[in-house]
């Protein structure tokens, strides 16, 4: 029976639901797979975690460097978190020809290429399944068959928590008690901004865009926005409109460039992404021959994550090294040169004349407008909401417009610019 030898670091909500598995499901592993999966030793900062799982003393430490050194360990498991000393761990781990796995999709999207160079160079694996759709199988399913055709694009909802809260505003909560919702149920951390910014669906982009199409960027490189100024009125319009609205992440290859964005977005409700609601996480990937492929499940969680660690610990004893794409000279496509039709709230200054102001400047912007709505059941507000929906036209030009609305001080608070991705 083969036969792998395991160091856990971090027994937080992910790393306890890996130990749980690894006791629940051993025998099934050995079954099936004739793997034995031995829980060496486990690491975390808090005692307190190592006795609430009723690790032995002797198979608990809380200095990581004792995985590190311990010639027994062929494999770590890294579930901390951040970019600083998870880090250092998956380096100190790769130099010592030890297989790394992990969920942390921070370190990926920063520190992954040079991971995977010292990951070859020392002959282990490199593993990160449980990064990018926690329990959906999209990374290996992009090695292991996608990735036979050249990939065009990917489209997805990479984020549970933001989709969760707009799926509950689609039912007329607003937003504060959604997002207190989610973190009740813990689909939220207790400081979500990382989430509903969108900085968490940008770090999965950006592992997609190196195994998908060899490019490698930083996410400071693209465009990320999120879900913070959305509001009740938008859902219902969008509603109305034939539409739903979704924090979405986006990769496709323009010529020799690179288009990656994460952003809101109104999908037509025909859309299968559309329908993706709640925790659900959904990754649409479009390639050659294969055509479009779309992978859905939960996309965080204890055990959907764990599940995904798992299947990573079963994989190092393949044959087969996980690596990336050999990187390619893209350059990245700027979202100022995205054309779309455009959804716009603005907050209007109650006063006459203002709506007048707004069209003119369309117009000179050469910007067709489409529709305009306009909440007229209250005369006494002070500012009123409008949306405007237009063709076809640029990211760019319509920011124009926005900065010469907000000089001209007609609009109050930020106004709200989501593209349509039909």
């Amino acid at each position: 029976m083969r036969k792998i030898n395991l160091g856990l670091i971090g027994l937080g909500t992910i790393g306890e639901g890996v130990f749980k598995l690894l006791k629940s499901q051993k025998n099934r592993i050995k079954k099936i797979y004739n793997i034995d999966i031995n829980l060496v030793k486990s690491c975390d900062i808090s005692q307190s975690l190592g006795k609430k799982l009723k690790i032995q003393k002797k198979f608990f430490t809380n200095n990581y460097s004792d995985l590190i050194n311990d010639s027994n360990i062929d494999t770590i498991v890294e579930l901390i978190g951040g970019t600083t000393v998870a880090n250092k761990i998956a380096i100190d781990c790769l130099n010592s020809g030890k297989n790394f796995i992990t969920a942390n999709k921070a370190l990926i999207a920063k520190n992954g290429t040079y991971l995977h160079k010292l990951a070859e160079k020392k002959n282990v694996h490199l593993l990160y399944e449980a990064s990018v759709g926690g329990g959906i199988p999209i990374l290996n399913s992009i090695e292991s068959s996608i990735n036979i055709n050249k990939i065009k694009s990917f489209y997805g909802i990479m984020n549970g928590t933001c989709n969760y809260i707009l799926s509950l505003m689609s039912h007329g909560i607003d937003f504060e008690e959604a997002l207190k919702n989610a973190q009740n149920l813990g689909f939220a951390e207790s400081d979500p901004t990382l989430d509903i910014n969108g900085t968490d669906t940008a770090h999965k982009v950006a592992i997609l865009s190196r195994n998908c199409f060899g490019f490698d960027t930083k996410i400071e490189k693209f465009h990320i926005s999120g879900i913070e100024d959305i509001s009740k009125i938008d859902i219902e319009i969008a509603n109305q409109l034939g539409y739903k609205i979704k924090l979405i992440g986006v990769g496709k290859i323009k010529g020799d460039k690179v288009d990656l964005r994460v952003h809101l977005a109104l999908l037509k409700n025909s859309n299968p992404l559309a329908n993706v609601n709640e925790e659900f996480n959904a990754i649409l990937i479009d390639s050659t021959n294969l055509g479009p492929v779309m992978k859905y499940g939960y996309g965080a969680g204890m055990m959907p994550t764990a599940s995904a660690i798992l299947s990573d610990l079963i994989k190092t004893l393949s044959y087969y090294k996980s690596s990336i794409q050999s990187l390619k000279k893209y350059s990245s496509f700027s979202i100022d040169n995205l054309k779309s039709k455009f959804y716009l709230r603005l907050n209007v200054k109650n006063k006459p004349g203002n709506l007048a102001k707004i069209t003119s400047l369309f117009a000179k912007y050469l910007i067709n407008i489409e529709k305009i709505l306009q909440d007229s059941q209250n005369e006494e507000i002070k500012n009123v909401p409008v949306i405007i929906t237009t063709k076809n036209t640029s990211y760019k030009v319509i920011n124009k417009v926005i900065k010469q609305l907000d000089k001209l001080s007609i609009i109050s608070k930020n106004p709200l610019l989501i593209p349509f991705e039909d």
